[in-house]
């Protein structure tokens, strides 16, 4: 659609003008190319106390600033939807400042499909790593989308959990769908474009920057039916997003931590508050009212085969071990097993990726 041109253009300064000021316009002048061709005195009488948008919108109006973007985009396989488009997700649409468009790659899923997000403190233990696959993945298989950030992780997990159930996932930026931000989640990024998508309501090249990581988050929220938080401190940004998820009216859902943790201070303090525990994907699920899809064949025998393929001893010490981290020592003495061969039976479980060996000679269950 023609309309689309012009919101591409308006799109392209949210991150210099921001969303808000945005869709002020719009509902004064009633669509984009209303806002591109009005006179300086239109724009002014609108924005008197706002010189920096005000600049920004009358410099940046013109078809070669366009065809420059469309070009690029093009380079990029990069595509664009508006929210004017029926293709645009409904929930999104739904929320307060609604993003005026979403740029992105891969495939964006359809709006029937159910989505959560999954989301937690960049800096997490072990704990909230493991919690956040573990809920991803068979989430995923269910055929829920999962929704999440990709930063450094509980998100980055997310993302893997889905990806490992044969799931879609999709990943909101904080910069353009161009930039892989972190860095060194060059493969993630890669293998999520396989079967979900990156999306953004930034522009192609627009670097990340820290005021633009609340906006992505209402994104985040506002797509899904509802956040689950598996890791956060009482002060960790990811409350930010709980309170937009809120505001919008999402389910908010908490995997309950360890009382002596300060990384699980914020989820247990949500859960005091009203927040819906988490113990296992199933919870998720019944809350939302979400009917899953049929298990697809290869996951139910991967989750069968666990036990299957275990030893007796090994199924002695696979059942001991948890989420929660627990000394050799102790596995030692609540597995009755000797400790020649508990190194033994540890290091296998280890192979088989059933069992993680952290620092301390602590171990954790893998799956």
């Amino acid at each position: 659609m023609k309309d689309d041109i012009y919101m591409i253009w308006l799109s392209s300064l949210v991150h210099h003008i921001g969303s808000r000021k945005l869709n002020f316009l719009l509902e004064i002048f009633g669509d984009a190319r209303a806002i591109f061709n009005a006179s300086h005195e239109e724009l002014h009488e609108h924005l008197p106390n706002a010189k920096h948008a005000f600049d920004h919108i009358t410099r940046d109006r013109n078809l070669d600033t366009i065809e420059t973007l469309l070009r690029k985009m093009e380079k990029q396989k990069i595509a664009y939807i508006s929210r004017d488009n029926p293709r645009f997700p409904t929930l999104l649409r739904e929320i307060p400042d609604s993003p005026l468009g979403l740029f992105f790659i891969g495939n964006l899923p359809p709006d029937s499909t159910d989505k959560v997000a999954i989301i937690g403190s960049r800096k997490c233990s072990e704990y909230g790593l493991l919690t956040a696959r573990l809920l991803a993945r068979p989430l995923a298989a269910a055929g829920v989308v999962i929704v999440s950030g990709m930063a450094r992780g509980v998100d980055s997990m997310a993302h893997r959990g889905a990806l490992q159930g044969g799931g879609i996932t999709v990943a909101v930026l904080g910069c353009g769908v161009d930039i892989c931000y972190p860095a060194e989640n060059k493969q993630l990024k890669e293998d999520i474009l396989k079967k979900g998508c990156i999306i953004s309501e930034y522009a192609p090249g627009v670097r990340p920057a820290p005021a633009f990581f609340p906006a992505r988050n209402r994104i985040i929220s506002g797509l899904c039916r509802g956040v689950i938080v598996t890791e956060a401190g009482l002060k960790s940004g990811t409350l930010i997003t709980v309170d937009q998820a809120q505001e919008q009216g999402r389910e908010v859902l908490a995997v309950p931590g360890n009382i002596s943790s300060k990384l699980s201070q914020g989820t247990n303090q949500l859960i005091r508050d009203g927040a819906f525990p988490v113990s296992c994907h199933e919870d998720i699920l019944s809350v939302l009212g979400i009917i899953p899809t049929p298990q697809p064949e290869e996951e139910k025998k991967i989750q069968q085969n666990v036990k299957i393929s275990l030893a007796t001893d090994e199924k002695r010490v696979y059942d001991n071990l948890s989420l929660e981290p627990i000394s050799f020592d102790m596995l030692a003495d609540v597995s009755s097993v000797e400790i020649g061969k508990l190194h033994l039976i540890c290091t296998g479980l280890e192979l088989k990726g059933l069992a993680k060996k952290l620092p301390g000679s602590r171990y954790i269950r893998n799956i």
